[in-house]
């Protein structure tokens, strides 16, 4: 007797790091208008579709005119530092995380 085939295992969603820059638009909780820096945490698959999830949580909470600089899969967990751990957590339990940075 032999064994059904396995099933195709599905990919592992991971977390992925998105460097952006986006506006603070009119549906922002502060829309002055200006430009962002902005550290995206998203669960994905993929970076392509890391790219989306970012863009995604961005337009979510009022950000505009968004732009990826660059993304990259996290792939040491352990190795995030201390003040980054609570935004990759974030992203882990609901897709999509943001760190905004004020330069002001």
């Amino acid at each position: 007797m032999t064994s059904p085939p396995s099933p195709a295992r599905a990919p592992v969603a991971t977390v992925f790091v998105v460097t952006a820059r986006a506006v603070a638009g009119p549906g922002n909780a502060q829309p002055d208008g200006r430009r962002y820096d902005i550290l995206a945490f998203a669960r994905a698959g993929d970076e392509t579709e890391a790219r989306r999830v970012a863009f995604q949580g961005l337009a979510q909470l009022g950000w505009i005119e968004a732009e990826a600089l660059r993304a990259g899969e996290i792939t040491e967990p352990d190795a995030i530092p201390q003040d980054l751990r609570g935004a990759f957590e974030r992203a882990l339990a609901g897709g999509c995380s943001l760190l905004v940075y004020d330069e002001r």
